[in-house]
């Protein structure tokens, strides 16, 4: 299975967007973010934990277990958030969006990142996918599987902000 398999489909979100104008595409909803810059938020988030694992990676020794306290974080993190219980502020770096923002150039730049993921992934050894490849600020390390996850609900979350 490929990392990004899960993940909603890039198609499936243009296809949403092309029924949009570009007012509803570019305009703040309620002085939060428009579509475009949730959609560039996520992209940024897959790009950013993937440059994260690679780095991480490198050196598998310096891999850590991870514990059933950040599997019952993680779980716990994503049903308050789901419930509107809890609020989170993304990172500043996750949040810079460009002056100007294209759906073409966006998608582009998006499927590249999948792309750069799937095939990184390819080879990947499966002890290592056990173990925390990436840190989450909040919940903690997170295997493969759970990292998969947090990016699949990730971006359903901010989908579903947008009404998408």
């Amino acid at each position: 299975m490929r990392f990004s398999e899960s993940f909603s489909s890039l198609h499936s979100i243009a296809e949403k967007l092309a029924g949009l104008s570009h007012a509803e595409l570019h305009q703040a909803q309620q002085g939060k973010w428009s579509v475009l810059q949730h959609l560039y938020h996520c992209w940024m988030v897959e790009r950013g934990v993937l440059a994260y694992i690679k780095l991480k990676t490198q050196d598998p020794s310096a891999l850590v277990r991870v514990s059933v306290v950040t599997r019952l974080k993680f779980t716990i993190f994503f049903t308050t958030l789901r419930l509107g219980v809890l609020k989170v502020n993304a990172p500043n770096v996750v949040q810079k969006f460009p002056s100007e923002m294209s759906i073409a150039d966006l998608l582009s730049k998006w499927q590249n990142t999948r792309e750069q993921a799937d095939a990184f992934f390819l080879d990947f050894a499966e002890h290592n996918a056990k173990k925390g490849i990436f840190r989450h600020v909040f919940i903690g390390r997170l295997n493969k599987r759970l990292t998969q996850q947090f990016i699949r609900l990730h971006l359903r979350h901010h989908l579903r902000l947008c009404r998408l």
